[in-house]
């Protein structure tokens, strides 16, 4: 699973009536980004905020981010860059941005942007730096007089050795070779950086599989095998991913990436145990009419009742025609309005919302109907009865029925 580089929060700029929001961390897969959009519900003309909350392990780009005209997918591409940095590179990573932020200085070159992070981020993971254990010039300088990096020291005795101004050496050493300190180690660039390739602002489009499943050998049984299903899958495809991790049935087999058009699903199912259950509810979701309607529903309902199990899922399923979901909504604000734009005309609607308290009338229509606000809209049963689940109702209907 990817490294969490930044964490975000999205909502739609200037509507003070909206509650709309999602919340992610990045770098994120194609279907989490997409799913953060249904929860943002951004209409024709709406325009997508985006704020950092919290840098993790990156707090220091904090001051080059803020204020920067940056999109959700650039963001992501970058998060996707450092994550996948190793300990090493991530001070390397450090190291050039300092040497980068201490060269717009010198030039007057401006602000470090975004195309500069990304080529950075590259850069660390190839060849073209040395990091040393040296915390300051002192210790730089000793490393470099005992390694030999100083021939006019060549043949002075051990006495004289620790004589020597060593942070007087260091300190000549990384100002010519415009290294820096990244807390106890030293970085030194020695080639020239690597240019990432260009990103686009918007999302690319939506993923052609609905879920897809990398899976792998337990890392105790030390073999590093990995098979990526794209679900729902054939049996044969099933019984054809064991045979290419070696085994019977999924023990002892992990679960290493997960993207899906339900992103949460990993989160109640036993993958890889109820794989076949899974795949079951994979087709059932592929076979889905209006999908673009459905899904958004389902996903509401899974988050309404707090499931827990494939079961409850498979009979919501089956029971999407029960429920009725309105997107356009996501607050008592916007359900008092919808509401007054349905018992009158838009202008006499228009004219009562300076004079009712949104907030109060909202409520208590949410109330009345029996309805919640979720992530993706607000949500009633189409017979407007408390919402239960299909499992729920019938065990209520056999308890009135005794």
């Amino acid at each position: 699973m990817a490294k969490k580089v930044f964490a975000v929060y999205l909502a739609k700029e200037g509507n003070p009536n909206s509650d709309a929001y999602a919340k992610l961390d990045l770098p994120a897969s194609p279907w989490v980004l997409w799913d953060a959009l249904d929860k943002v519900r951004l209409q024709t003309d709406d325009i997508l905020y985006m704020e950092i909350e919290d840098y993790y392990a990156f707090a220091y780009l904090a001051p080059h981010l803020d204020g920067l005209e940056i999109s959700l997918n650039e963001l992501n591409d970058l998060a996707a860059l450092l994550s996948a940095l190793d300990e090493i590179q991530k001070v390397a990573f450090d190291g050039f941005l300092r040497m980068e932020v201490q060269h717009k200085v010198d030039t007057n070159g401006g602000v470090i942007t975004l195309q500069d992070l990304r080529d950075l981020a590259v850069s660390a993971k190839t060849d073209c730096y040395h990091v040393v254990e040296a915390a300051d010039d002192a210790q730089l300088g000793r490393f470099y007089a005992e390694n030999d990096f100083v021939p006019e020291l060549d043949g002075i005795s051990d006495g004289v050795f620790e004589m020597l101004d060593f942070a007087g050496i260091g300190r000549m050493m990384r100002c010519s070779q415009n290294g820096v300190f990244v807390n106890s180690l030293y970085v030194l660039r020695d080639g020239e950086l690597t240019t990432a390739p260009p990103c686009a602002k918007d999302l690319p489009e939506k993923p052609g599989y609905l879920f897809r499943l990398t899976l792998g050998l337990h890392p105790d049984i030390g073999d590093d095998r990995t098979v990526t299903l794209i679900l729902p899958a054939a049996e044969a495809e099933l019984l054809g991913a064991q045979a290419q991790l070696g085994t019977e049935g999924w023990e002892g087999v992990a679960v290493i990436d997960y993207d899906g058009i339900i992103p949460y699903a990993a989160e109640f199912t036993d993958l890889p145990m109820e794989l076949d259950e899974f795949n079951v509810l994979a087709a059932a979701v592929r076979d889905m009419p209006s999908p673009e309607k459905q899904l958004p529903k389902l996903k509401a309902l899974l988050k309404q009742f707090e499931v827990q199990d494939i079961a409850t899922v498979m009979g919501l399923t089956e029971h999407l025609d029960d429920y009725v979901l309105t997107p356009e909504i996501s607050s008592p604000q916007e359900t008092a309005i919808d509401q007054l734009h349905f018992m009158t005309d838009d202008h006499s609607a228009e004219l009562l919302i300076s004079h009712v308290n949104l907030y109060a009338y909202g409520c208590d229509i949410i109330r009345e109907d029996n309805a919640s606000l979720t992530p993706y809209g607000l949500l009633h049963r189409a017979d407007y009865q408390p919402m239960l689940t299909p499992i729920q109702q019938s065990q209520e209907m056999e308890m009135k029925m005794k």
